[in-house]
């Protein structure tokens, strides 16, 4: 779903005047009225869900409706957890991964568009990790501008998605960072097609990739949202490179492995998944 830098802003302006309780029911009053105004956007949503739950969700039901609120309570918080010192969050994993980070080399944090993956970063950033996370561009430069100060006054560091984020990558790896990455949706046309909640979709080959050329395991990472201001951190046990070259089926093995992981994330927290393109085909 298309965010204007103008409304962007507004928004900040207002979340970060009106506080917490008003700011949240501001962005679902503004949610329910795109989930109402967007046919096309809502059809979206509608078949992702409808593929997850196997069977057809109704466009005006109110699980649709649910994923643009959250979309609404996304925005508000990323746009002022600067304000926000210590939002409430369980962390589960945290001990196994400072054990991985010891071993003095990176780790690749594959996350997906699930609750709040931008929190997630930062958290991860004011526990003491070094985080780079590797971001697509915003076709406006004013927005792409703005998400990225966000990203850096909170202490994570941004990598364009690009021609040079593979080398930046690695070598951020090589220096111990934890590299965040969305591995939920392929923005190019050499993505891993396999099967997910039963459906079709292309997954992005880059993830396993680095992986692979850099020899650090990736860990399926997630904040899941549990009311305003409230997350569980969770990470999931490392997925360890499955060769020490690049090949076809490394990269399938890898991807295939993440995906089942995600599905179960999907099909946990089916309203959390902001997701408004149809990437997901049934047969």
């Amino acid at each position: 779903m298309g965010v204007s830098y103008v409304r962007c802003r507004l928004a900040q302006w207002l979340s970060l005047c009106l506080g917490p309780r008003l700011a949240f029911a501001f962005a679902e009053r503004l949610a329910d009225a795109q989930w109402r105004c967007a046919p096309e956007v809502r059809a979206a949503v509608q078949a992702n869900l409808s593929a997850i739950h196997g069977a057809p969700v109704r466009a005006d039901a109110a699980l649709v409706r649910e994923v643009f609120r959250n979309f609404g309570r996304y925005l508000v918080e990323f746009l002022t957890i600067h304000r926000v010192p210590s939002p409430v969050v369980q962390v589960e994993g945290a001990d196994e991964l400072r054990a991985l980070t010891r071993r003095g080399r990176g780790l690749i944090l594959l996350a997906a568009h699930i609750g709040n993956w931008e929190l997630g970063a930062i958290v991860l950033s004011r526990m003491g990790f070094p985080v780079t996370v590797v971001a697509l561009p915003h076709r406006d430069p004013r927005l792409d501008r703005l998400f990225n100060a966000q990203r850096r006054r909170c202490g994570v560091e941004v990598i364009p998605l690009g021609r040079h984020a593979a080398r930046w990558s690695l070598q951020r790896l090589r220096e111990g960072h934890l590299l965040g990455i969305l591995g939920d949706r392929e923005f190019g046309h050499n993505g891993v097609g396999l099967s997910l909640c039963g459906a079709q979709v292309t997954l992005p080959r880059g993830p396993a990739v680095l992986s692979l050329r850099s020899q650090a395991p990736i860990v399926p990472t997630f904040l899941i949202r549990e009311g305003p201001w409230r997350f569980r951190l969770r990470m999931e046990p490392p997925l360890w490179p499955t060769a020490r070259t690049i090949q076809d089926g490394s990269v399938q093995a890898m991807t295939h492995a993440y995906a089942v992981v995600l599905e179960r994330y999907l099909k946990q927290f089916p309203d959390q998944w902001l997701m408004f393109q149809p990437v997901m085909t049934t047969p």
